[in-house]
């Protein structure tokens, strides 16, 4: 017969070992738990990567020449909003936040072609280190700085306005004159004010070495004599025109007659085909020189090479008039009466 207190004591009083079956239910709960907790990490891994793939893929334009500007001022968030809105990005702020990933400095101004681009480091690369698309620009001599804005507008995309607000000096005067009319190879949507100073030493580079000693010697400041070179370039279609133009401009100044230059007026008031009425010749500006004595307050248009040294070496002559022939060749006079025989001549059918 068992004994009562033996039989009420318990495994670990009688020294018996607990069955191992019996600790195989704890065991099992703790993996359960780690594998669970292991599954919800990779689901969320998952998740992220997926959903920042899906931020970070680049949908490949229909053109490969389809083009992104940044223009003065921009951000990247700027850039990222327009390449989301032209369907290459899924979010417009996915380049910002890879840009930022990638620490990547300021933006360079200019068109950047990204139509090849087929991931976000190809996009990263072509801002942060491609070459801006560059157009050639031509101004013709004579171009005033309200044409050559339009022209930039037309094929530079930089806005008439924002270059018309850089061509002008510390006082806010248009530098009308002071912009040497070539060819420039311009960054496309690049910065205005780059292109005018460019501009403006070139200017430096061509005028006549003697520009100063020039003025001087017609009592004249050397921005006035670029007036006389606007005029100039203005008044006469043929190089070889212009220097006796200038000469009659000078001896008009001389003899205190008003200058009478259709050109002046014209730069404030358009003409009918070169010609101007009565009324329209008593037109009160100061640019216009059939009522104001002088020179213009300043150069009516931005003057070629030829006009500017015809303004500087001009020939001593004794011309006081001038017109063009239909051919567009200028006739000189050095009295009225022979002004009006042939402005009879020429301007009746003649050549």
């Amino acid at each position: 017969m068992m004994n009562t207190d033996e039989a009420e004591k318990t495994p670990a009083e009688s020294g018996a070992v607990e069955p191992a079956a019996q600790r195989v239910p704890r065991c099992r709960r703790g993996r359960r738990v780690l594998v669970v907790v292991c599954c919800v990490v990779a689901i969320l891994i998952g998740a992220g990567w997926a959903s920042w793939y899906s931020l970070m893929r680049v949908t490949r334009p229909a053109s490969p020449d389809a083009f992104v500007d940044v223009r003065a001022g921009d951000a990247v968030s700027d850039i990222s909003v327009r390449l989301h809105a032209m369907g290459m990005t899924t979010d417009d702020r996915s380049l910002s936040w890879y840009w930022r990933l990638r620490r990547g400095g300021d933006l360079r101004e200019g068109r950047f072609v990204v139509g090849t681009a087929t991931s976000m480091a190809d996009l990263y690369q072509i801002l942060a280190t491609g070459s801006p698309l560059t157009v050639r620009v031509t101004f013709p001599e004579g171009y005033t700085v309200a044409q050559m804005a339009a022209r930039l507008g037309e094929q530079a995309g930089i806005a008439p306005e924002d270059f018309s607000a850089a061509a002008v000096d510390g006082r806010g005067t248009t530098l009308e004159g002071h912009l040497f009319p070539d060819t420039y190879d311009v960054l496309y949507a690049g910065d205005p004010a780059v292109v005018v100073a460019r501009m403006q030493s070139r200017l430096e580079e061509v005028l006549p070495s003697d520009w100063s000693a020039a003025a001087a010697r017609h009592g004249l400041t050397t921005d006035q004599l670029l007036i006389v070179a606007s005029i100039v370039e203005r008044e006469a279609k043929f190089d070889a025109d212009r220097p006796l133009v200038a000469s009659v401009i000078y001896n008009r100044l001389r003899a205190g007659m008003l200058l009478q230059m259709d050109a002046t007026l014209g730069y404030v008031l358009a003409s009918h085909d070169g010609f101007y009425t009565w009324d329209e010749l008593k037109f009160d500006s100061p640019y216009n020189t059939y009522v104001h004595a002088g020179l213009p307050p300043t150069p009516i248009c931005n003057p070629g090479l030829a006009s500017l040294e015809a303004a500087a070496h001009a020939p001593q002559t004794s011309y006081l008039y001038f017109l063009a022939k239909p051919d567009g060749h200028c006739v000189f006079a050095r009295t009225y009466a022979e002004h009006e025989r042939n402005r009879r001549l020429y301007l009746s059918g003649g050549n």
